[in-house]
């Protein structure tokens, strides 16, 4: 354990992966770090690699208030808020993101994208602007494209399938960021509606058994198949609807009637 604890703190800087990407990182001059600033640092950094979020949180806040002016404070505010959104605090994340967007530079763009993921499941209108803004301010290739993606995602979350057409193809023409290019380039094949998921099976014999669940339930039905937007798998679907909250609505009938909790509204 004391030779896993070495190896961790002796990394050059922690990968924060949060609930999504991790922010970027920060090169300081060994020779600029107080011996104080150096030991909270890897104190929180190793909270972190252990996966112990609660510590890990205290620790990076501590530091960020300890340290007010190291270059790292603003990506210790930007972890410590990713640590309160792993656990569920929704309030203290935004709080500690907000901080972080103060800060400028990398670490704001950063900041807004965990901002918008907060906002994403529940409240995507409200998410499109941080997205948008954390487009706007990156600095590197790879935050702009994850920010024009999540931009278009939130857009189509929201019901505004033809606006999601410009940052989605923004961000499928960036070479430099191959993996969010390919999956923009499917998110552009949406349909431009919502719909219900109903499963989704490698067996199609599984997913022709739930279609006539739904069709003997007077349930509209539909078997997509694998191939479409590069999926491998049997969807069952179930309406068309051009609000998002009407989709909602028909996933928790369809949730009474089969007594099943695998579905999902679409996108």
């Amino acid at each position: 354990m004391l030779a896993m604890l070495m190896l961790l703190t002796a990394a050059l800087l922690v990968t924060v992966g949060g609930c999504q990407n991790p922010p970027s990182r920060i090169h300081t001059p060994e020779s600029s770090i107080a011996p104080e600033a150096r030991i909270q640092w890897d104190l929180a950094r190793t909270a972190w690699l252990l996966d112990d979020v609660a510590a890990a949180q205290s620790a990076f806040s501590r530091f960020a208030e300890s340290n007010p002016h190291d270059p790292r404070s603003g990506e210790a505010l930007l972890t410590a808020g990713i640590c309160a959104q792993r656990r569920g605090r929704k309030e203290e994340a935004d709080g500690l993101l907000r901080e972080a967007q103060s800060r400028g530079g990398a670490v704001a763009a950063r900041a807004l994208l965990q901002r918008g993921y907060l906002l994403l499941s529940e409240q995507p209108g409200r998410a499109v602007s941080c997205f948008a803004e954390a487009a706007e301010r990156a600095l590197d290739p790879e935050t702009r494209a994850e920010g024009w993606l999540q931009h278009g995602q939130a857009l189509q979350k929201s019901g505004r399938f033809e606006q999601a057409g410009l940052p989605l193809g923004l961000c499928a023409d960036q070479q430099a960021a191959p993996g969010l290019a390919a999956r923009a380039r499917l998110l552009l094949q949406l349909d431009p509606w919502f719909t219900v998921q109903v499963g989704a099976f490698l067996d199609r014999s599984n997913a022709q058994r739930q279609l006539r669940r739904l069709e003997s339930a007077g349930l509209p039905a539909e078997h997509r198949m694998p191939g479409r937007r590069g999926s491998p798998l049997h969807h069952v679907l179930s309406g068309r609807f051009d609000r998002r909250d009407a989709a909602v609505r028909h996933s928790m009938r369809i949730q009474q009637v089969l007594g099943t909790e695998d579905v999902k509204v679409i996108p």
